[in-house]
């Protein structure tokens, strides 16, 4: 049996602290407390959540290294590729077709276990840019690291600006041609 509240506090142990205070004191301390709380906890789950989506997809993202200007409607092709030890989905798209938005990026989720290689191209709408735009990479490394395609260290200067992938980006710069270049392309072309 549950014993009535008079009767437990006329019994309660004398050494036990009796809290005295007014009722606008404890509201703004449950306000404190759930502005302190709400600081740390939210952040938090964002964080905790974060993990599995950033390991489930990888962005593409193609700008002008000259101005660093993000290059739109660009079509962009994956291909997983799995090796002949690897375990690879029941059902997956072996290559995926992508276009870029209006920030120059494309996302692409990743199944299940990821494939242990990527194979990604960007074809250019026109013929009056240079770009290496052929990339075959491991994907752990994309995960963990993001890539710059063509360059060897993982950063680039654009207008006195260091431009780095960040992790799950492949980066991919291109160049207008120059008028050398645009004179002599139609020549080269054939």
């Amino acid at each position: 049996m549950c014993a009535p509240p008079a009767y437990w506090w006329k019994h309660r142990p004398r050494d036990m602290p009796v809290l005295k205070t007014k009722v606008r004191n404890v509201s703004l301390e449950i306000h404190t407390m759930k502005k302190v709380y709400s600081w740390f906890l939210v952040p938090f789950f964002l964080f905790c959540m974060s993990f599995p989506c950033a390991a489930a997809s990888i962005r593409i993202r193609v700008i002008n290294c000259r101005t660093g200007k993000p290059l739109q409607k660009q079509e962009v092709s994956v291909a997983l590729l799995y090796g002949s030890g690897e375990k690879a989905p029941a059902s997956y798209r072996a290559v995926s077709k992508l276009e870029t938005d209006a920030n120059g990026e494309a996302r692409l989720g990743l199944p299940d276990p990821p494939p242990e290689h990527l194979s990604i191209v960007v074809h250019l709408s026109s013929g009056r840019w240079h770009c290496g735009c052929l990339e075959l990479t491991e994907t752990q490394k994309i995960i963990q690291n993001g890539i710059i395609a063509g360059v060897a260290n993982n950063g680039i200067k654009i207008r006195d600006k260091v431009v780095k992938a960040t992790p799950g980006e492949v980066l991919f710069t291109a160049r207008p041609l120059s008028l050398l270049e645009e004179l002599l392309y139609p020549l080269v072309k054939g």
